[in-house]
């Protein structure tokens, strides 16, 4: 007579037949250990059992804090996006393909084509009460010029929350910007000038290419791994050619590919920096957004060659226009370069973020958002491994909400931007991300907003399009 299988393990197949099934789609919150044992009358002991099972086989994963979630499907070597290989010669940044700026506020788009957070991120009703607070106890103050350097306030809730990153910066080792872009233009004026090489990724984030190209400067691209970013070994190779005045990179969950650079590579990247003299420019506007819930520290940790810049556009709001940066060296020459070009930052805004941090509501927000996003991506790239052909490859981000696309050699993303724009989708054709124009058989899906219908159904229509563009 067959011996019956043991409890754990017939729950175990039962929650991973609906995990399957969808009945708890990809990224979604599992039911606790204490739910599933009242739902199911067995012992919290034979849940916990079920969970390491789960846990074992890939069908869920803990977070800290948070709970169990379903975890993303698994993605064989042959679906992962390749490190993109690039010749290492200076290139002259060249005519850059416009991104779909105009779908960004439209709502007749899906919007796969701008990275930003959807309207369900924002904590909109914690910001109402802390700007009623903030117009009550400055009144008109709270809508004077704030000088170059930024609110006070503002740096000074900004230096505590650095320090835990790395950085032992005082408030007055503090410029706030108008966002994370500015802060890249101002590093990037500082630290070179016309004719300089830069050093970028490839792919990069497309707003700092057009920086470059508007400054004059050349760019050297290195390529960029998709789990570990950055590849510090080719960049030394680069070097042993040519001399760069600067490297800029996002080292948390790279946009647009979502990567994370370990620590030992930051130590080397930290290395070659002092042995030939360039500046990092670090864009850390993703590093809050770890998907696991653990914040990685900045390149500064391990360098003083580092200028960091942050903004609160990808975890608070992006109309609130805050960022800011940490120069180093270069403190009184970007405090100069600023009073000259944008000497004016949004003074309520600024008071209102420093309400925030001081408060302790933005640790709470981000405990929120960190899972909506990693559920939003896994919902979405399962979706994309179900519609699109068997030869793409989509990356697993640590953290951040955007997705890279990788289609055969001859793919024409921008051909296929065209057709997704016609049938109300926007995406972001991969040329945008290459300094060289080329990684045009990517392109890029922002998972931002919440996941539904619209969203599948939109991936659907993309999965159906994209054969009509592969060679």
């Amino acid at each position: 007579m067959p011996t019956a299988a043991p409890l754990h393990q017939e729950l175990s197949e039962k929650l991973a037949g609906l995990i399957r099934a969808g009945t708890f789609p990809a990224g979604s919150r599992f039911p606790s250990i204490r739910h599933t044992s009242r739902e199911h009358r067995v012992s919290i002991s034979t849940v916990m059992e079920t969970y390491r099972h789960l846990e074992d086989e890939g069908f869920i994963e803990a977070r800290p804090r948070s709970g169990y979630y379903v975890a993303p499907p698994k993605i064989t070597a042959d679906r992962f996006p390749t490190t993109a290989t690039r010749a290492s010669k200076p290139l002259k940044v060249g005519s850059i393909v416009e991104t779909l700026m105009d779908t960004a506020g439209d709502p007749t788009f899906v919007p796969f084509g701008t990275a930003a957070p959807g309207d369900g991120i924002v904590p909109e009703a914690k910001l109402a009460a802390i700007t009623r607070e903030v117009m009550r106890k400055h009144g008109a103050e709270a809508l004077r010029y704030t000088p170059p350097q930024g609110r006070r306030e503002l740096r000074t809730a900004l230096s505590r929350r650095l320090f835990d990153i790395g950085l032992k910066v005082a408030p007055d080792d503090i410029i706030t910007t108008q966002g994370g872009t500015e802060g890249l233009n101002l590093a990037l004026q500082a630290t070179c000038k016309t004719g300089d090489l830069v050093a970028v990724e490839t792919p990069a984030y497309f707003g700092t290419l057009n920086i470059i190209r508007n400054l004059g400067l050349r760019v050297i691209e290195i390529p960029v791994d998709p789990r570990t970013g950055l590849v510090v070994e080719a960049l030394a190779t680069a070097l042993k050619k040519h001399a760069i005045t600067a490297c800029v990179v996002q080292p948390h969950f790279q946009n647009p590919i979502g990567s994370l650079m370990p620590e030992a590579n930051k130590k080397a990247l930290a290395g070659l920096a002092a042995k030939h003299g360039f500046t990092i420019i670090e864009d850390d506007v993703y590093g809050d957004l770890s998907h696991d819930g653990v914040r990685p520290p900045s390149i500064a940790a391990h360098s003083d060659r580092v200028i960091h810049c942050g903004s609160v556009s990808k975890t608070i709001a992006p109309g609130l226009r805050v960022g800011w940066l940490v120069p180093g060296p270069h403190l009184a020459e970007i405090r100069r370069l600023k009073s000259i070009q944008c000497p004016w930052n949004g003074t309520l805004s600024e008071l209102v973020i420093a309400g925030l941090l001081d408060a302790g509501g933005y640790d709470r927000h981000l405990r929120r958002i960190r899972g909506l996003y990693a559920g939003q991506c896994a919902q979405t790239r399962e979706a994309v491994l179900r519609h699109f052909p068997d030869y793409a490859r989509v990356n697993r981000p640590a953290g951040g909400f955007v997705l890279w696309v990788e289609m055969p050699a001859g793919f024409d993303s921008q051909a296929f931007t065209q057709a997704a724009l016609k049938k109300g989708i926007s995406l972001s054709p991969g040329t945008i991300f290459s300094a060289s124009g080329g990684l045009n058989h990517c392109f890029r899906l922002s998972c931002g907003f919440a996941f539904g219908e619209r969203t599948l159904e939109a991936i659907s229509t993309l999965g159906k399009l994209a054969p009509h563009f592969a060679p």
